[in-house]
């Protein structure tokens, strides 16, 4: 029974090692790219969303529900 848990711990600890990676320096320009960073005001965010897609006349995209008008 010890063996079991020990391998099981083994295998627990190589699983959750298989997801730590080293960035190289090079490397983090590309994931640091401010494309993929989070908006640090989601509300003013939405709103500049909805007003693009109003004046481009695209919208579904976001998942938001309303017309093309701008009244909702």
């Amino acid at each position: 029974m010890r063996r079991r848990a020990c391998a099981l711990a083994v295998a627990l600890a190589a699983l959750a090692a298989a997801g730590c990676v080293r960035v190289r320096a090079h490397q983090r320009e590309v994931l640091a790219h401010p494309a993929l960073a989070q908006p640090p005001w989601p509300e003013p965010h939405a709103a500049h969303q909805h007003v693009y897609q109003i004046r481009e006349g695209t919208g579904g995209a976001a998942g938001a529900g309303g017309g093309g008008c701008g009244c909702n």
